[in-house]
């Protein structure tokens, strides 16, 4: 080709030369080809069968035949014949198949956009192909809309994304995505659909408030959470329901809610006790600050009687309280001083089946040595309807006072017995801490009266 032009090489006519129209409608030829390219696919590697005048194909890698190394050039076929354009860096070409406008970097043909046909100015559609754009980033680029994998934005949906996935990573540190609304009856939400049928809502709808709302068919929503604004508090407005659970937690907190469903109960985690949540509230009389509560059955009428300790016997007896009570002090009677004496007083919760459980509480030594009533400072808290498991520690024989037989709670059990069982005894030597958990022995269950022991509000 004579003298070619730096930027399309089209042929130039020479000075003098002859047959100067051949050499005029080859650059006409070329030009024809080259400018506003509109290809019909990319995904031929041979020619087609029954090419027509005029058409264009960028060759896809791996040409064969008439194109064998052809790969991403631009076959024109043009007066019977094929002929191959190799396309220079900032050719740009529509292809008719895929509705996509690509550009040559000088080693691919990557997209520019497609599908958006509106005419609208600023609006972008980033295609399939598998490249990668890469902008200035000092540059701002504002944009009315933008599709991305295919997809078509609309005057709505200003950004649409077809995409398998989704990814927002920090770029060193916190990530925050926003969603900003104009007022509070307005919707800043995140909708969660099926077939483009909604059926679940989240965030602020309507309100300031958060919620979430699901839909059985894009329609009818139910409020299924809503959490205050102001208060934190959060309500289920169609309730809550708990999948059962053959077993107990392990190790449950404070706060803890379940359903057991081998025991039929609903169950609790208060106070650092498992209770079981019956279906009646029956209101009692609450203790005033300062009174003292007595822990017997209130049976029988008969004042207390008295009970000789003995040197590092422990026993254990049950207490349910009546209503929530707070307690700062526990109480015991020494009627029979002996020099040197001590006592101590010690409370456990009780497991599922009522039995003795976790160390609540173990006060320090109270002093027998001289008769009176003992006080020993706690801060405890009782809860309505749950078994408590006092006892009373001996380090001698100093005699305490104790509660008539017929005014303490029976923890019989078992076959029947003709001599109601009142305490559970052991012996421990008074020295040592009582035990963390009591780790019921049924052996342990005595006749004997229970010691008497006060306590008082808080």
């Amino acid at each position: 080709m004579p003298n070619p032009t730096s930027n399309l090489a089209l042929p130039q006519i020479l000075s003098a030369q002859a047959q100067k129209h051949v050499t005029h409608n080859d650059a006409l030829r070329l030009l024809d080809g080259m400018v506003q390219i509109g290809v019909l696919s990319r995904v031929l590697t041979a020619p087609p069968g029954s090419p027509t005048e005029g058409d264009r194909y960028i060759v896809a890698s791996g040409a064969t035949g008439l194109w064998a190394g052809w790969d991403l050039n631009v076959a024109f076929w043009t007066d019977g014949a094929w002929l191959r354009l190799v396309p220079r860096r900032g050719w740009v070409a529509w292809s008719v198949a895929d509705a996509g406008l690509y550009v040559w970097n000088g080693t691919a043909w990557t997209p520019v956009g497609g599908g958006v046909s509106d005419g609208d100015k600023g609006d972008i559609v980033v295609s399939g192909g598998g490249s990668v754009w890469t902008l200035d980033p000092a540059a701002n680029i504002v944009v009315n809309r933008l599709g991305l994998g295919g997809a078509t934005p609309d005057a709505t949906n200003r950004l649409s994304v077809n995409s398998p996935a989704v990814l927002l990573n920090n770029a060193g540190a916190s990530m925050r995505a926003t969603i900003n609304k104009a007022a509070a009856a307005d919707d800043a939400a995140l909708a969660w659909q099926t077939g483009f049928s909604t059926r679940a809502l989240e965030g602020l709808l309507g309100t300031d408030n958060w919620q979430i709302k699901v839909s059985p068919d894009g329609s009818t929503f139910y409020d299924a959470m809503i959490a205050d604004r102001t208060s934190g508090r959060v309500r289920f407005p169609v309730g809550v329901a708990l999948d059962p659970l053959a077993a107990d937690p392990g190790s449950p907190s404070d706060g803890w809610l379940w359903f057991n469903s081998t025991a039929s109960q609903l169950r609790a985690r208060l106070g650092g006790i498992t209770r079981s949540l019956a279906d009646e509230d029956i209101p009692w009389l609450s203790p005033v600050a300062g009174d003292f509560l007595l822990t017997t059955t209130g049976a029988g009428g008969a004042a207390p009687g008295t009970l000789a300790g003995v040197a590092n016997q422990f026993d254990l007896f049950p207490f349910s309280p009546r209503a929530d009570v707070t307690l700062d002090r526990l109480a015991i009677n020494c009627t029979g001083a002996v020099a040197s004496a001590l006592a101590k007083i010690a409370v456990y919760t009780s497991d599922a089946n009522g039995r003795p459980d976790q160390r609540l509480t173990e006060t320090g030594d109270l002093d027998c040595s001289t008769t009176g009533t003992k006080l020993a400072t706690v801060s405890l808290t009782l809860r309505r309807g749950t078994v408590y498991w006092i006892g009373v520690r001996h380090s001698s024989t100093a005699t305490l006072s104790a509660w008539a037989a017929t005014a303490t709670p029976d923890i019989n059990g078992g076959a029947i017995a003709t001599t109601a069982r009142k305490v559970l005894r052991r012996t421990l030597a008074y020295a040592s801490a009582a035990p963390a958990s009591w780790a019921f022995v049924s052996g342990e269950i005595n006749a004997g009266p229970a010691t008497a022991v006060w306590l008082r509000a808080a």
